[in-house]
């Protein structure tokens, strides 16, 4: 079984038959529980090298850790996988300056490929459990819902056994084999220049509060203009406010630790509430992928449902940027 949290890992070099060993799934009566990501304590001597090593390892063992789960059709097994792979690829886009895309994309295309099984699953729990199980609870009888339901249940299910399928091939366990061997040698060094090798041979914080200030400020600056914003600028500033959020979380143990956890729960509700408007847009896509017609009566009671959800998180969102403007930035002086 694996542990409900998983210990903080040291800020240097993970030997990787530790960190990445292939444990057997071993299915008890008791179900494996999903696994959050654990903190990130980087030693203050810790080098740039040294803590995108320690960052791509928590990620993968937060993937890694999630599998039993997953394979046990644990909706938080799935969420939490899909969130350990997300963090996983912002924590190499983070490093581009100094370990570039071409050094690391066999890593990023491999999660792009997980992604295509990772997501549709993830969005069919979304969609039954946050939007179609509220409808029904608010209208019980409604025949079209009801049946609605079985076929939406059946279609989330077809998305499950192709996660699992793809979690059971050889090239994923070979794929984490594989990244553990590459962090431990430190392939990319071969391919770097001297400037980006002695970068990463400073101080992490000399790296991360530079970044973490441009990424704030990128999102100060969309987020001014939320009112005006295209559904498609709407899911590009959540985006940007989770690598933000992310970038906080790996960097958050060289800043005050008050002011990180303030700000990482205003950035929190914030994505959030995108989210939700996001989860809103993502129906659409279900609902054409399930082959339910908008003529169909179903489909109507769920985009009049969506509707009313999307008006409440729009007047919520300016509840929500005012205080996030007046938090204190922990990198600051």
């Amino acid at each position: 079984m694996v542990n409900d949290k998983l210990e903080p890992i040291t800020p240097l070099i993970i030997p990787v038959e530790t960190a990445f060993a292939q444990q057997p799934i071993l299915m008890t009566a008791a179900a494996p529980a999903p696994v959050k990501a654990s903190p990130l304590h980087l030693d203050a001597a810790a080098t740039t090298e040294e803590a995108f090593i320690a960052i791509i390892s928590v990620c993968l063992r937060h993937a890694e850790a999630n599998r039993p789960a997953v394979l046990n059709h644990q909706i938080e097994g799935v969420h939490q996988m899909r969130v350990a792979f997300r963090r996983l690829r912002s924590g190499l886009n983070l490093f581009r300056p100094l370990i570039p895309r071409s050094v690391s994309a066999e890593w990023t295309d491999h999660i792009s490929r997980l992604n295509h099984v990772l997501g549709p699953a993830r969005d069919w729990d979304v969609f039954l459990e946050d939007t179609l199980s509220p409808l029904l609870q608010r209208f019980p009888r409604k025949r079209g819902l009801i049946l609605f339901q079985d076929k939406a249940e059946i279609i989330r299910q077809s998305h499950y056994q192709a996660l699992q399928d793809r979690l059971v091939e050889p090239a994923y366990v070979l794929f984490a084999q594989r990244l553990g061997d590459w962090l431990a040698r430190c392939d990319w060094r071969e391919a770097l220049t001297d400037r980006q090798r002695a970068r990463l041979a400073e101080p992490v914080l000399a790296f991360a509060t530079p970044l973490l200030e441009h990424d704030y400020q990128r999102v100060v600056k969309q987020g001014r203009g939320f009112v005006e914003m295209s559904t498609a600028e709407r899911h590009q500033l959540r985006i940007h406010i989770k690598k933000l959020r992310y970038a906080l979380e790996f960097f958050a143990s060289g800043y005050p630790a008050q002011a990180v956890k303030s700000l990482l729960g205003a950035l929190s509700r914030l994505q959030d509430c995108l989210g939700v408007m996001n989860d809103i847009t993502v129906t659409q896509r279900l609902l054409g992928e399930a082959g339910l017609t908008c003529a169909s009566a179903a489909r109507q009671v769920i985009e009049g449902w969506c509707g009313c959800r999307l008006d409440s998180q729009e007047r919520q969102f300016a509840e929500l940027w005012r205080p996030f403007m007046a938090h204190e930035r922990p990198w600051k002086d």
